[in-house]
């Protein structure tokens, strides 16, 4: 069974909460053991202290009464009155394959839940947060040794996750990647496993000179998809460059741009000419006019001969947010009918 719990106010979502604790409560367990996924989830902006601390402690009733728990997301629940030490309290943490946080802010504990974690697949954590800024432990390969697709900050994702694994997909969120690289991330350790990696989701506006340093993406040699957002503006011989420096296997490509790209043909041209692996295409142009934003231009191509285009769409970017049903694209066909399944979330929309 999967439940979403999920409310546009906290009230809201604690009601929710409380009744399915009754529920399961009073059904002596029957009913806590059918549930293997749970997403408990509250909008930020709508986030109250009183709030989240009767939600963390109705969360603590309910975790016990979950022994084959496989997905779990909680996302702004008691973030003082609920510690990470509270996930604990499920019975069989080792069942666990999904495991989506807004925050750690105790990551001793964290890491001691982690190890009784062993075949859990899928970690995202908008934020790590450690006392005085100092750097996280390294979390060794052999804890969650079958992670395989990631969603945290480049200092996490370089610094303590990355070396010594297989991680198929990752995301990645800021606009400087390429600082974490060249400023204490051990490249020796990370080059391997970037060199694995299947698909690579940029969140952040990057400038593009990082997207094109020879340590940001070029690394990632056997990416097959790629969403990458640049903040200015792209010409045809950057195109060129992105054509010869990334991966010779990309499948798919997101590009998104702040600025502006001069001929959407002619990127689709180069692109499709220097990568042969390469289906689909998405640009979508993110523009301004004074303070008022213009509805984006967005344009698909598809290889053909002739070469294929669709503009009647609005895009979703790529990101892999959404754990609780990981459908990872393994053919391309997948990404007409449900472009990025599991990555970018939500299918294209028709504009009529």
């Amino acid at each position: 069974m999967c439940l979403l719990i999920h409310s546009d106010d906290c009230q809201g979502f604690r009601k929710c909460l409380d009744s399915l604790v009754r529920g399961i409560t009073a059904d002596r367990a029957a009913l806590g053991a059918t549930i293997q996924t749970i997403n408990l989830t509250v909008p930020e902006s709508a986030v109250d202290y009183e709030d989240e601390k009767q939600s963390g402690e109705t969360l603590n009733v309910l975790l016990p009464h979950l022994p084959n728990l496989r997905k779990l997301t909680a996302f702004y629940v008691g973030v003082d009155e609920w510690p990470v030490s509270k996930l604990m309290l499920l019975p069989n943490p080792a069942k666990l394959t999904s495991l989506t946080l807004n925050i750690v802010h105790d990551y001793p504990s964290f890491l001691a839940f982690l190890r009784a974690c062993p075949f859990l697949e899928y970690l995202a954590i908008d934020m790590v947060q450690v006392k005085n800024g100092e750097t996280p432990d390294v979390i060794p390969p052999d804890m969650i040794p079958c992670l395989r697709g990631v969603y945290c900050d480049s200092d996490f994702l370089y610094l303590c996750v990355l070396a010594g694994r297989r991680i198929e997909h990752i995301n990645v969120v800021g606009c400087d990647i390429s600082w974490t690289i060249r400023n204490g991330a051990d490249l020796d350790a990370i080059a391997g496993p970037m060199a694995l990696a299947r698909s690579l989701s940029v969140l952040g506006q990057m400038y593009l000179q990082c997207t094109l340093r020879e340590d940001v993406i070029s690394p990632y040699s056997h990416l097959e998809f790629l969403a990458v957002a640049i903040c200015d503006k792209i010409t045809i011989g950057d195109v060129h460059m992105m054509g010869e420096r990334w991966s010779k296997k990309l499948r798919y490509i997101y590009l998104q741009c702040g600025g502006c790209i001069p001929d959407h043909d002619a990127v689709a041209e180069v692109l499709f000419a220097a990568m042969a692996s390469l289906a689909i295409l998405d640009i979508e142009i993110k523009r301004k006019s004074g303070s008022k934003s213009v509805f984006p231009r967005c344009s698909r191509y598809f290889r053909g001969s002739p070469m294929e285009k669709d503009t009647a769409i609005n895009f979703v970017f790529p990101s892999c947010d959404d754990f609780q049903d990981p459908m990872w694209v393994d053919s391309v066909e997948d990404l007409v009918e449900h472009r990025l399944k599991g990555i970018a979330g939500e299918p294209p929309l028709k504009v009529s």
